[in-house]
């Protein structure tokens, strides 16, 4: 009887520890998949803004040299300069609503997500 108990428990012990390192396995592979996936919304959000950069500058001259004409060039590129300082006051004025709401939801809902639904 008590050999029968004991084998009873060792199983028991030997499915724990099974079902334990499978969790461990499923916990690593969804934070390789959350991680993999918020490096690469980042990588992607990097090229976009160098790309951004690039064309705001040469669009940025072509409207100083659509302006030069109607108000010399002086005043083209303090037009230009204007709109960049208004563009940056925007920005400041709603970082919460545009920058950090959608990053802040992005990110917990990709790592608190429940992964109950199967996609």
């Amino acid at each position: 009887m008590l050999e029968a108990q004991n084998n009873t428990f060792r199983k028991l012990f030997e499915e724990g520890k099974k079902y334990l390192d499978l969790q461990i396995d499923y916990a690593k592979l969804t934070a390789t998949e959350k991680i993999s996936v918020l490096l690469g919304m980042s990588v992607l959000f990097i090229i976009i803004l160098v790309l951004s950069v690039g064309a705001g500058i040469y669009l940025s001259f072509a409207l100083v040299y659509l302006l030069e004409p109607l108000v010399g060039i002086v005043w083209s590129y303090t037009a230009v300069g204007a709109v960049f300082l208004l563009l940056i006051a925007l920005v400041v004025i709603f970082k919460k609503r545009f920058i950090l709401v959608p990053i802040t939801r992005f990110i917990s809902k990709l790592l608190l997500d429940d992964d109950k639904n199967p996609q």
